[in-house]
């Protein structure tokens, strides 16, 4: 039978058709195969159903290759993975983003912590660093003053010279705090 043009023509006993013969089948199927309950199954099996006839009338399927059962078939078993997928991603949402209260509030602390201890890791190596870099990157990042600026205030060449030198003195810095970051987890 050529199923395309039974549903085109008559669109109502066809899919009357199609629901009896293979309710069944593809219910007793996706149970078996991908272990979904009554509802679901018949949830999956109607929304495949859907799609055939969208396909067909949308003109996405023109020609069956094999048997409708087998595109039906298909159908079913791509929205049965994804009904597994959306599932398993929920049971791990579930098991991870409901922690209790006192574990946000300890890990609020925690981060706290981590932040003030950069903020001190990150003064201590700009004490370390000294001038003029000391003074070039505060220019520039605390009190946001273009190249131009820094360079009038301090006196260097051009923007392109105090440009360079906070290059130079970013990567001084990083050695020093990186430095002091291993000296201090090894005294502590």
């Amino acid at each position: 039978m050529d199923w395309i043009e039974h549903i085109k023509s008559n669109e109502n006993q066809a899919l009357s058709e199609i629901y009896s013969s293979y309710r069944a089948p593809c219910l007793s199927w996706l149970k078996s195969t991908y272990k979904v309950d009554t509802e679901d199954g018949i949830e999956i099996f109607q929304l495949s159903v859907i799609i055939l006839y969208d396909n067909i009338t949308k003109g996405k399927l023109t020609e069956l290759k094999g048997d409708i059962k087998t595109y039906l078939f298909a159908i079913a078993k791509n929205k049965a993975r994804e009904l597994q997928r959306k599932n398993a991603k929920e049971i791990r949402q579930g098991e991870f983003t409901v922690p209790l209260k006192s574990y946000i509030i300890d890990e609020e602390i925690e981060e706290k912590i981590q932040l003030e201890s950069r903020i001190d890791s990150t003064y201590k190596a700009l004490q370390i660093l000294g001038d003029p870099c000391k003074s070039v990157l505060q220019l520039f990042y605390y009190k946001q003053l273009s190249m131009q600026a820094i360079c009038d205030l301090m006196g260097y060449k051009n923007a392109d010279t105090v440009k360079n030198q906070k290059y130079k003195c970013i990567k001084r810095l990083q050695s020093i705090y990186k430095e002091h970051k291993l000296q201090s987890h090894t005294l502590g």
